[in-house]
């Protein structure tokens, strides 16, 4: 399981089947963001997404607020992402260099 250091706390994101989210109540896998509001709280991942773009003054409705949380939970990592985009191509050359040198 990967832990997240924090300034003096170590961070273990929390996984259960049929978990809410403390913040907005949704059923998640994973609770992965430490909430800014108290620094304690393990929340998911559109909760801290948001929590940040609120503290780098991205209001509701700013057009960059809503590209960047509509990447929100399209996979679980960039690399699952990137691996997601290069299997749809169905370049079995992109493939194997991707599986080469992510491994």
């Amino acid at each position: 399981m990967h832990t997240a250091k924090t300034i003096g706390a170590a961070i273990t994101p929390a996984m259960k089947e049929n978990m809410k989210c403390p913040k907005c109540g949704r059923d998640t896998e994973w609770l992965r963001a430490l909430s800014r509001v108290d620094n304690k709280t393990m929340i998911c991942d559109e909760c801290g997404t948001k929590e940040a773009l609120d503290a780098m003054g991205l209001t509701e409705g700013s057009s960059v607020r809503k590209s960047i949380l509509a990447c929100v939970g399209r996979g679980s990592t960039p690399q699952e992402r990137i691996r997601a985009n290069v299997q749809a191509t169905g370049n079995k050359w992109a493939m194997e260099n991707f599986r080469d040198t992510h491994n």
